[in-house]
């Protein structure tokens, strides 16, 4: 016969098994709605999408953060929360009409480019992107860009920040 204590843990050996197997997250079977954007005017026949090439990065101890630029003012707190930064330098930036037949090169700097193609779905863009810094390629990547609806991605640490690359549709 087996003694409590040999009873009490078997018990409890299966009562953890099974809370283990039931916390797992359950298998979605049904299709999921498609990404929906912050509402706005829908995405139009020729959109000029505007990138840029921003360094983000803290200021010295005692010093108050540099004012960002105008075309970064709607997006500081954002940039802030997001990136844990105070203070934004746009090093670059570009505006390009979109539309699907072409593939465009998207130039904010002499340094950094995109090559994007774009494929409109629902108010606004699929991107297939490439990220380039002088001749090497860093990352490929697809993304959705809609309007009222910036696109942030975390590029390469610079010695003086963060890179960050900032899309948006403009209109």
């Amino acid at each position: 016969m087996c003694s409590s204590k040999a009873l009490l843990a078997a018990l409890g050996l299966v009562f953890l098994i099974h809370g283990t197997a039931s916390a797992e997250p359950a298998i979605l079977t049904a299709p999921r709605k498609p990404f929906a954007f912050a509402g706005g005017i829908p995405a139009g026949p020729e959109d000029k999408v505007w990138s840029a090439v921003v360094l983000a990065s803290n200021c010295k101890k005692g010093e108050q953060p540099v004012v960002a630029p105008p075309e970064l003012a709607p997006y500081v707190r954002r940039l802030s929360k997001i990136f844990g930064c105070a203070q934004f330098e746009v090093l670059g930036s570009a505006v390009k009409i979109m539309d699907e037949q072409n593939e465009r090169w998207l130039v904010p700097t002499k340094n950094f480019w995109v090559r994007v193609r774009s494929k409109r779905s629902g108010e606004g863009y699929v991107l297939n992107m490439e990220l380039f810094h002088d001749a090497r390629s860093l990352v490929k990547f697809d993304a959705m860009l809609g309007p009222e609806s910036p696109l942030f991605v975390r590029g390469p640490v610079h010695a003086r920040g963060q890179i960050i690359l900032v899309f948006e549709i403009k209109p």
